[in-house]
């Protein structure tokens, strides 16, 4: 409901384990749909594969294979599927205290992974790059595998993993950090503008969010927040108004089904199609083309396309 966009409710602890307050999981459910929630426990969110968008302080980021999210207590967020995007999920959940006096020398720099209110939107989130990628998923897995089967000295074995996968979060964002040049909107801005020129060329072609930020060279969750700053809206709504305004102009142009409209315009589904038609313009395609067409569709379009 509306409401819960604005106000996240609470989930505790008392779903972990009282001796061992940690679990970890799976989830490739395309049908997901949080709420917007916050916990007292911290969460770990790791894109193993697929697509997907997650909602964080404040920012609505789409978010690809590789990307990783360490969610403090307190922070409220959402994860939702995209329709026809399948995607999988690692989830990870543990009580801060699980990790106290385990830090060492460490301690200063992973406390802000840990504590309520120390997240800070520039480094809520990182793409793992490709070479660390494998070295993330097999801490993963570790854990996963030491959860499931409970040998003795589990706890400690997830311990270590755990303190490991977050110094390489620590040090893939200090990689960020180090980059020259700080990027901001005006530096980002002709990235962007390259990628909204790639799509008006290539419209009738799949192009991912991933493919927009290959052009762009930036990793996916962040030229899914850049291009919302620069253009106002993400990058699926921009593709589909490329999409959708050139489909207008071939509806009034030419003799073409819907269908075939469709096609030419990127669409590879007809139900797609017209769902996203009438979504952005408040009518079908076949009213649109009753209305403003030019020339007749071919015999047998109107009972096709209603």
């Amino acid at each position: 409901m509306s409401e819960d966009l604005d106000m996240p409710y609470y989930q505790g602890r008392d779903q972990l384990n009282r001796d061992f307050p940690f679990k970890i999981f799976s989830y490739d459910s395309p049908s997901l749909k949080q709420s917007l929630h916050m916990h007292d426990y911290v969460q770990i969110v790791y894109v193993r594969h697929g697509v997907c968008n997650h909602q964080m302080l404040g920012k609505s980021l789409t978010v690809s294979q590789g990307d990783l999210f360490i969610i403090a207590p307190g922070t409220g967020h959402s994860i939702s599927g995209i329709e026809d995007r399948a995607f999988e999920l690692i989830m990870a959940d543990f009580a801060p205290e699980l990790l106290e006096g385990h830090l060492g020398p460490m301690e200063d720099a992973l406390k802000r992974y840990l504590t309520p209110g120390l997240a800070s939107a520039p480094y809520s989130w990182l793409h793992v790059g490709k070479q660390r990628q494998p070295l993330v998923l097999q801490l993963l897995q570790d854990m996963q595998d030491e959860y499931e089967h409970k040998e003795d000295g589990y706890a400690f074995a997830i311990r270590l993993s755990l303190l490991k996968l977050l110094m390489v979060a620590e040090r893939e964002y200090r990689a960020v950090r180090r980059k020259p040049g700080k990027q901001t909107v005006a530096v980002d801005k002709e990235p962007i503008e390259e990628a909204r020129r790639y799509v008006h060329d290539n419209y009738s072609q799949d192009i991912p969010l991933e493919h927009g930020a290959f052009i762009a060279n930036m990793a996916p969750a962040y030229f899914s927040h850049m291009f919302k700053q620069v253009t106002g809206q993400s990058f699926i709504d921009y593709v589909n108004e490329v999409r959708i305004e050139r489909a207008k102009e071939l509806i009034r142009r030419q003799s073409l089904t819907v269908t075939q409209i469709g096609f030419q315009v990127g669409y590879r589904h007809l139900s797609h199609f017209i769902r996203t038609f009438k979504k952005r313009t408040g009518i079908t395609p076949t009213e649109y083309k009753k209305t403003f067409g030019g020339t007749a569709g071919p015999i047998g379009e109107r009972g096709m396309n209603k």
